[in-house]
């Protein structure tokens, strides 16, 4: 009895000597597979922690987009012969939801930080905006937007869809409003209201005669519109590019409106929603935010002057010590650039100028030239985009 008690014991330790007795140097190498996959964690998740449970076992818990990514710490764990208990859920959450694709069906969707009305505006998304959903918690849905945005949505703004159903609305009969703001109506004479509309709303068209267009909303909701201010979403999408006067004849529509932060639609816009939604409605997918859209384009040379730029590049204001973007806007030629800082309106480079803003034009970091800029994810024209 002594001698099998003896060596009941000796395997536990050996056992448990396998195991390391910290986990703070694995989980160092796990971050860094985990920032490798994800470097910007408002487009990616790849959250994946090393932790020992109740019986000394390893456990490899979190959640992550990409399965190669798990693929990758669990080969590294192997590599250090350390056996592990997979716990990593895989976004979308299969297990847990029926569909996860969708479309946006109010007019704007407020997309937040956190799954709360409470928490801080981070984005929208527009009526008929195509979204990932990667899951769900207490009528909430972590959605990606075609930005690669990844936020929280309420459930009650978006349209479920599995895939033959968002492939059936790709192939619809779409059309996509480009005025600034109007109504769906009720009825064929328009004096009923079913939802309002922002610029860039898509909705599938029913019929249609030289007047009023019937439309089915992306939640089945059947309405009616005037044949004014919409254009064919197919025909749209394939001939529309970014051209310097279109985009500031777009961008001075938007003249006065009010700012937003987290905004990204023609109800309120912050400084890169507003140059996201002006360059959307121009074609092309941008990224999110200030810090990201400055990534892309060609870089114009601005330190001696701004003799070098074009209507329509995008300037990006911040700090220079540490390099820090915060704020963009589009240039418009003449000195002057529109931008949304309490509200959209124009102010100029040129300190003759009465609209010079010294303290803002102190803080222009560099320029970018988006127009003629070779697509890639980030920069993408709409035709380009899969989602679409």
């Amino acid at each position: 009895m002594k001698l099998v008690i003896s060596y009941s014991i000796a395997l536990l330790t050996l056992l448990i000597s396998c195991q390391p007795r910290s986990v703070e140097p694995l989980q160092t190498e796990i971050d860094a597979i985990a920032k490798r996959w994800v470097p910007d964690k408002r487009v990616g998740i790849c959250d994946l922690t090393l932790v020992k449970g109740k019986s000394n076992e390893m456990i490899l818990k979190g959640e992550a987009m990409f399965p190669d990514a798990k693929t990758e710490v669990l080969q590294l764990l192997k590599s250090k012969a350390i056996s592990v208990i997979d716990s990593v859920v895989i976004l979308p959450d299969t297990i847990h939801i029926e569909k996860s694709w969708g479309v946006v069906s109010l007019s704007v969707a407020n997309l937040r930080t956190k799954p709360a009305h409470s928490a801080e505006l981070a984005s929208q998304a527009i009526m008929g905006t195509p979204v990932r959903i990667l899951k769900e918690a207490d009528g909430w849905l972590l959605i990606q937007t075609p930005d690669q945005y990844i936020s929280w949505s309420n459930a009650t703004s978006v349209q479920p869809m599995n895939r033959a159903e968002i492939n059936n609305w790709r192939s619809a009969d779409r059309i996509i409003y480009t005025d600034t703001y109007g109504v769906i109506s009720g009825d064929s004479k328009l004096s009923t209201v079913v939802s309002d509309l922002v610029a860039g709303a898509i909705v599938v068209r029913k019929s249609e005669n030289k007047n009023i267009t019937e439309v089915t909303l992306p939640d089945g909701r059947i309405g009616y519109v005037s044949t004014l201010n919409w254009l064919n979403f197919k025909q749209w999408k394939d001939t529309v590019h970014l051209i310097p006067d279109k985009l500031i004849v777009t961008g001075k529509k938007f003249i006065g409106f009010p700012y937003l932060w987290g905004g990204t639609s023609s109800k309120g816009v912050d400084c890169s929603g507003f140059v996201k939604t002006v360059c959307f409605l121009n074609g092309v997918v941008l990224e999110r935010d200030a810090s990201q859209q400055a990534k892309h384009g060609k870089e114009i040379d601005i330190t001696s002057g701004y003799t070098n730029l074009q209507k329509g590049d995008l300037l990006y204001f911040g700090s220079k010590q540490p390099f820090k973007v915060t704020h963009t806007g589009m240039y418009i030629g003449d000195s002057e650039f529109i931008h949304s800082s309490g509200y959209i309106h124009i102010n100029s480079l040129d300190k003759t100028r009465v609209n010079f803003n010294s303290e803002l034009v102190s803080k222009l970091l560099g320029a970018r030239r988006v127009i003629g800029n070779t697509p890639e994810q980030g920069c993408l024209p709409v035709k380009q985009h899969d989602w679409y």
